[in-house]
């Protein structure tokens, strides 16, 4: 039976994910502007062709390879958050996996970085924040739910500090991205991690 048109079978998927890998680090390595389906063909040694076949132009491919990186990251940080017990780890371990994904894939949060300069119409950014930010800060917003529920936490206003927590991370991944000599990265994301869990403990 042929699979629906709309449901990519398991190759396509894995021929998905081989593109997306290639296309985050030819941007990475080149930049945004200089980088093409001839270019990241090359790398993988096949054809434009083949590329276009999965992807629907360079916004389609630029569209799912930031969509990649950010469900990869927040998969990597709901399992390890997951497993903690109480509210204070859960938020610590939120901050402290972030910032262990963002350094474990380097050229994924490069590329990252330089497709924010891509986006041309105040429609793409918000897209972006929605992609981007929307599920930090409901993921943020559960943990401080917990945390007063168990009464460990109390005295903010949860949708402010989730925004200002990430920004944190945010901030830090920007300064390592530009120069990683300047930024002790795992360093920063424990002092981070500590100082938001004293700000929102009671």
């Amino acid at each position: 039976m042929i699979p629906p048109k709309d449901k990519p079978t398991f190759i396509e998927e894995a021929r998905r994910k081989q593109i997306i890998d290639a296309a985050l680090q030819t941007i990475a390595e080149q930049g945004y502007t200089q980088t093409s389906f001839a270019e990241i063909a090359k790398g993988l040694g096949i054809t434009k062709g083949l590329i276009a076949y999965h992807f629907n132009g360079k916004h389609d491919l630029i569209t799912s390879a930031i969509h990649t990186i950010l469900n990869r990251q927040g998969a990597y940080i709901k399992e390890r958050v997951d497993a903690q017990e109480n509210a204070s780890d859960k938020l610590r371990t939120y901050v402290e996996a972030s910032v262990e994904y963002i350094e474990q894939n380097r050229a994924h949060f490069v590329a990252l970085v330089d497709l924010w300069g891509s986006f041309t119409s105040p429609e793409e950014k918000t897209a972006f924040s929605e992609t981007a930010y929307d599920p930090c800060r409901a993921h943020l917003q559960k943990i401080f739910r917990i945390g007063l529920e168990q009464g460990e936490f109390g005295g903010f206003e949860p949708q402010g500090i989730s925004a200002i927590i990430q920004g944190g991370i945010d901030g830090v991944m920007l300064q390592w991205v530009f120069d990683p000599s300047a930024v002790n990265l795992k360093e920063a994301g424990h002092e981070l991690a500590e100082m938001f869990v004293r700000r929102c403990k009671k």
